[in-house]
């Protein structure tokens, strides 16, 4: 039996886990890639007229997405002692809150205008919401809060749709100096992080995190 072709929105196309999931679908999926640049979309997760923008413009010129993905969102790095309670707008979590969660959230929040009944919603969230690593207070809380809302959210979609996040762990292609960050992780295989995302869209998941 053949795989229906998927027309599917892929935010964050430009990065190391885009690049694995977008070859992991090109054989059977129609992506569309969107992100701060080398896409065909721009796209701001912390504006969200910009992430309104994006999806009105990919619906106008083919109908409605079979899927949103993204494999983006932003996270400050800095150890707790530099991190000032006093600091407001400033602080070293305001861009992991603004960005990796806020930012996917709202984008879920609008894909549901644009998804086919029974389309599907995938997030990335990492390794650090179970696996803390020093400076990275920030984006455990992130990923952490971004995968309680997903289990929380997908109950309440309707319409049939779906929503999923995969948390990898370091993934191979990432900088050396990013992965000086994660002292003693192995990164995990490219193809393998791509595969969890194909997981997610084919089958028949909801309110799953998915680990790699």
């Amino acid at each position: 039996m053949s795989t229906p072709r998927l027309r599917v929105l892929l935010v964050g196309a430009g990065g190391v886990i885009g690049r694995w999931v977008h070859q992991a679908l090109a054989n059977d999926c129609t992506v569309i890639t969107a992100g701060l640049d080398d896409a065909q979309h721009q796209v701001n997760l912390t504006d969200v007229a910009s992430i309104q923008t994006l999806l009105q413009a990919v619906h106008s010129k083919g109908g409605p997405l079979d899927a949103v993905i993204s494999t983006a969102g932003r996270a400050s790095f800095a150890r707790l002692a530099d991190i000032d309670a006093a600091d407001g707008e400033q602080s070293t979590y305001n861009l992991g809150l603004q960005d990796k969660l806020m930012g996917q959230v709202n984008l879920a929040l609008a894909a549901r205008a644009v998804l086919k009944p029974g389309g599907v919603i995938v997030l990335t969230t990492g390794t650090t919401s179970r696996e803390p690593i020093i400076g990275g207070s920030s984006l455990s809380m992130v990923n952490g809060a971004l995968e309680c809302w997903v289990r929380a959210a997908a109950t309440e979609l309707g319409s049939g749709l779906r929503l999923n996040a995969v948390s990898p762990s370091l993934v191979e292609g990432t900088s050396a100096a990013a992965c000086a960050a994660f002292p003693g992780f192995a990164p995990v295989s490219g193809a393998q992080v791509g595969l969890a995302y194909v997981r997610c869209l084919r089958s028949g998941l909801t309110g799953q995190i998915v680990i790699v």
